[in-house]
């Protein structure tokens, strides 16, 4: 074989090489190409779908909560006043802060009355503005219900004494310096929290009492039934 066939036969090799070798690199970059936008392809759904789940998540998380929120708005606290027991009344001729002459009034007593949480689901926290007597417009007496917490469907019996020292009452009404009968009116609110959901859900509830009480003088130490007195 001749020199000059010899080296047209190697360069047709190289040839050969050098074009199987730019077709497989661009077979390959054809592959990754092809592989990339499936890839963008297949990201673009998934994200919509991640996007969808937590929407429709949040939407049902509403729709449960406002649900269970009007649920408990029919299942209001009970509220049942008992009785009032008057342990002592006294007035006596005296001076207020500005050494103005005036009938003072002393008065200790207790309120009985039970709370019921109604709620088949969901505990409350009950608070309550002070328990107020009241005789013409003048407080005579007051008193502080304690803080508490009240678990689904049960109920307690509250002690609360309501008491005055040295109260003015600037000639007040007829009949507090006599022996007869003196009509009061004791009120005050209950104020209850429900968490029905956490703290996610709450319901709040407003319950006003206010009940007409007539104080016995002969009758002290003896509780007096507040059951068709308040309202």
């Amino acid at each position: 074989m001749s020199p000059a066939v010899g080296t047209r036969s190697g360069d047709r090799r190289r040839r050969s090489s050098e074009g199987d070798k730019e077709r497989n690199q661009a077979a390959v970059i054809e592959e990754e190409r092809l592989l990339r936008g499936v890839e963008e392809n297949e990201g673009v759904p998934y994200r919509c779908h991640v996007l969808r789940f937590v929407l429709a998540f949040f939407v049902l998380l509403s729709f449960f909560a406002l649900v269970l929120w009007g649920a408990s708005r029919t299942q209001k606290p009970r509220i049942t006043m008992k009785s009032i027991t008057f342990e002592s009344f006294f007035v006596h001729a005296g001076v207020d802060a500005s050494n103005v002459p005036t009938g003072m009034a002393t008065l200790n007593s207790t309120v009985e009355f039970t709370y019921r949480n109604t709620g088949s689901f969901f505990a409350v926290d009950v608070t309550s503005t002070p328990l107020s007597l009241n005789y013409y417009g003048i407080t005579v007496a007051s008193g502080n219900m304690s803080h508490f917490h009240q678990s689904k469907q049960s109920q307690r019996v509250l002690n609360v004494v309501v008491m005055g020292k040295q109260v003015a009452l600037y000639g007040g009404g007829p009949g507090v310096s006599g022996t007869g009968p003196v009509n009061m009116t004791l009120s005050f609110t209950v104020r209850s929290k429900a968490y029905v959901l956490g703290k996610v859900v709450k319901s709040k509830f407003h319950d006003d009492v206010r009940c007409s009480v007539v104080m016995d003088r002969t009758e002290l130490g003896r509780a007096v039934s507040l059951k068709n007195s308040c309202r």
